[in-house]
């Protein structure tokens, strides 16, 4: 037999575990025709995987199929070894059977040196194969199954061609570092967010509580735009640890294996698993966080700056070149100007006759604070507070402080709570503008010191954000009254103790120095983040309530002094109708809500997305040279519409899917089958989605979506009483649940031929109701949507 030419492999410029250039001799590396990763246990499944690399080892030289087991550790990182023999294998072999965080590492790192990658399963395993759906990353890779020895090694034989294909996008120069957000916001993720913002370098994020799932593409295609990834592990004992810190796992190995900074940082001091425990930095004090991250930013920003052309070539084909941006508008702050759509909602708001924006999560809330944020900094007589706290904040203040109060307290205590941190903030915003005027009179210098001195005299943490400021202020009435769970004290003493001073001389200090010409507005987002929908308790409507109480009270004070003031909010749509039905003074507010039934005004945010990819002209001459026209006999973007809740995040999730699978096959258009794949993977997510949500609201049932699997499209009562029951659903119970699942447009009713959902009106479950005749229980007037048909393969 002919002895295998030796690999000559150049080291890589960055490694994370010497933090420098690789410090392995890669020269002369024998090559191989597979390597295989897998878990030691459970024992009898290693045993299948070693069984079939002997059977391998029989028709072929020994050193052509290995495992990691084989290797010679010796003195050496365990992660070097490993590291070396997947860079001189033709194809890695990944068993993903069970959940192991050290396999989905190396399943990372494979795809992130660029390697073939097969991965197997025994499907005969079924515990975990939940947990894998619900990551996302295989979704569009899928694996090859296995129940033995000989399957797996007749697999493993095969011709393999790369199985992965995706454009490799330029560096970010503007967004450099991806941060993977947990599903809980505790404090030390709080603290991580606050001091990564502080940094130079720009934050484009991963957030499950937005998007649920998170694709291989999307991965990817993050990973290798940044220069540094940053991940925050939760403790093992946290709802949903397993998917986040699988998820982390995978990202992290790929985006070490792609020599980018990589920040693992987690939460406790946990046992670790072996590949990447030495790269692991745990804490339990979060006071700790911003010394780990700035030596992290330093280190990433040198090699920014080293970086002084594009380091990736763009494809050639069509497909590859479109870029639609990111869905979530909080990684878009920069480049959203370019594609923003005008919706008579953001006009509203723009002009100052909204004081409540409502939308549903995913209906672009967010893309209208920053749209009206952009436009205010257009003149300089405006002065803009623009405040997106993290919602972690808001649970202690109602656990700690507000169930220990009356309601009459509460209301009281909230609005001096949100007067006082109003006024301390648009403070903070007029020294942060004005400290470096180069030209002053004296009198304007005597005034900016008074306030400056005001200010001093309250802000007890300068250089934090506003959610940590938020949490000082929390913490600092917890500290002061420590026997406030036994009753006893009054909201008065609480309200004195946050102003400190008279309320009304700090306000007076504040618009004594404003301009009687210049217009403050005030745009809060994200104080609902995080609050399960249907499921926010009073405490939590009583918090937004006092924030629009104190912002009207702000604006009454200011204006007196001859100042404009704007407040706008913006809410979930389901905050909102609690906040409508606690109310006694119901239509006082203006509101602007977010609708995007209008067909025209979605496809006009579609265009300037694809605009963006070097494509021009009308909306279907635009789509025409992406898309097939009909999928199914349909108009395929009415296809695509139908099987969404026409919110924007939706819509681009889906097509952005599409893209990515026709890409990944080879393919210069978006065909039929593209449009299905990506339908079936985004049904996943948005069933996984809606589970969390129903969670929340009725937690005893956990199983209720799943009872669905297999029913027929269209239901009635009594089928769906039957399958509630199944489910475990009390009896009294079913008609509540049953409108929650309509509320969630999970359901809708049949009006003659057609379907109806709660977000075409408004999520106006009465009218909804109302609009078909539920006399006879037995007709099938129920329908379930089309988002979820294909993940519970409905018939």
């Amino acid at each position: 037999m002919v002895n295998p030419r030796t690999l000559d492999i150049k080291p890589p410029a960055f490694c994370q575990y010497p933090l420098g250039p690789c410090d392995q001799d890669l020269s002369r590396l024998l090559p191989l025709r597979g390597f295989f990763i897998y878990p030691s246990e459970p024992q009898h499944l290693a045993y299948t995987v070693q069984e079939a690399v002997r059977l391998l080892q029989k028709h072929s030289s020994e050193s052509s199929w290995k495992t990691w087991q084989d290797l010679k550790v010796g003195g050496h990182i365990i992660f070097c070894e490993l590291c070396k023999s997947m860079r001189s294998a033709a194809v890695i072999i990944a068993n993903i059977t069970n959940l192991n965080f050290n396999v989905l590492f190396e399943l990372g790192y494979a795809f992130g040196l660029g390697k073939s990658v097969l991965p197997v399963r025994d499907v005969s395993f079924e515990k975990e194969r939940k947990i894998f759906d619900e990551v996302g990353i295989f979704d569009t890779l899928g694996y090859e199954s296995f129940h033995n020895s000989t399957e797996l090694a007749s697999i493993a034989q095969k011709e393999v061609s790369t199985a992965f294909i995706a454009p490799t996008p330029d560096i970010n120069r503007k967004q450099h570092i991806y941060l993977i957000k947990g599903p809980i916001q505790s404090d030390g993720s709080l603290k991580l967010s606050s001091s990564l913002s502080r940094g130079y370098l720009g934050i484009r994020t991963f957030d499950p509580r937005e998007t649920p799932r998170l694709s291989l593409h999307e991965a990817y295609s993050n990973v290798m735009q940044s220069v540094g990834v940053v991940a925050h592990l939760i403790d093992p004992a946290r709802t949903g640890a397993d998917i986040h810190n699988a998820r982390v796992a995978f990202v992290c190995g790929m985006a070490m294996a792609a020599q980018k900074h990589v920040l693992m940082l987690q939460e406790g001091f946990i046992p670790q698993p072996i590949d990447y425990r030495d790269v692991i930095v745990s804490y339990n004090d979060p006071a700790t966080i911003p010394i780990v991250v700035d030596k992290f930013i330093r280190a990433a920003s040198e090699t920014f700056q080293q970086v002084s052309h594009p380091l990736y070539t763009l494809p050639k084909g069509l497909l590859e070149r479109i870029d639609i941006g990111d869905v979530a508008a909080e990684n878009e702050v920069l480049t959203l100007s370019r594609y923003f759509v005008k919706t008579p909602q953001f006009q509203q708001a723009r002009q100052g006759h909204a004081r409540l924006v409502v939308g549903r999560k995913g209906s672009g809330k967010t893309a209208v604070f920053y749209g009206v944020r952009n436009f205010l900094k257009s003149s300089s007589r405006n002065v803009s507070l623009d405040l997106k706290p993290e919602g972690h904040q808001f649970t202690k203040l109602r656990e700690l402080i507000l169930t220990h109060l009356s309601e009459g307290a509460q209301l009281h205590t909230l609005t001096a709570f949100w007067n006082y941190l109003l006024c301390l903030e648009l403070a903070r915003r007029l020294i942060e503008r004005d400290a470096n005027l180069a030209c002053r009179t004296t009198d304007q210098v005597e005034r900016f010191n008074a306030l400056k001195d005001m200010f001093q005299r309250h802000a007890a943490l300068e250089d934090t954000d506003f959610s940590e400021r938020i949490m000082a202020l929390v913490n600092r009435i917890i500290e002061h009254f420590p026997d406030l769970a036994k009753g006893g004290v009054k909201s008065s003493e609480i309200t004195r103790f946050i102003y400190g001073e008279d309320i009304n001389a700090m306000l007076k200090g504040v618009t004594s120095y404003l301009k009687p010409q210049e217009h403050v507005w005030l745009l809060f987002d994200n104080i609902d983040k995080g609050w399960p929908a249907l499921g926010a308790e009073k405490g939590d409507i009583a918090i937004v309530r006092c924030l629009l109480e104190a912002t009207r009270k702000f604006q009454f004070a200011i204006q007196a002094d001859g100042i404009e003031f704007t407040g706008v909010v913006f809410i979930r749509k389901d905050i909102y109708d609690l906040l409508v039905e606690q109310s006694s003074d119901r239509g006082k507010e203006s509101i602007a809500n977010l609708d995007w039934s209008d067909t025209s005004l979605m496809k006009e945010l579609v265009r300037r997305r694809f605009e963006t990819g070097d494509l021009g002209g009308s909306f279907e001459q635009i789509w025409e040279k992406i898309f097939t026209l009909h999928v199914a006999g349909r108009n395929s973007f009415d296809y695509v519409l139908e099987r969404t809740f026409m919110r924007p995040r939706d819509v681009l999730n889906f097509l952005r899917k599409a893209i990515q699978i026709a890409v990944s096959r080879g393919h210069h258009r978006v065909d039929e089958e593209d449009i299905r794949t990506a339908e079936r993977a985004l049904s996943e997510d948005m069933l996984n989605d809606l589970k969390y949500e129903m969670r929340d609201v009725f937690p005893q049932y956990p199983n209720v979506l799943n009872a669905f699997f297999g029913q027929e499209i269209h239901l009635s009562y009594n089928d769906i009483w039957l399958v509630l029951s199944d489910a475990g659903v009390k009896d009294s119970n079913i008609n509540a649940c049953l409108d929650a699942l309509l509320w969630f447009s999970f359901l809708g009713v049949l009006r003659k031929d057609d379907e109806r959902y709660s977000y075409q009106l408004l999520y106006d479950v009465s009218k909804l109701k109302s609009m078909s005749d539920f006399s006879n229980p037995d007709s099938k007037r129920y329908c379930l949507h089309p988002a979820f048909r294909s993940a519970l393969e409905t018939c």
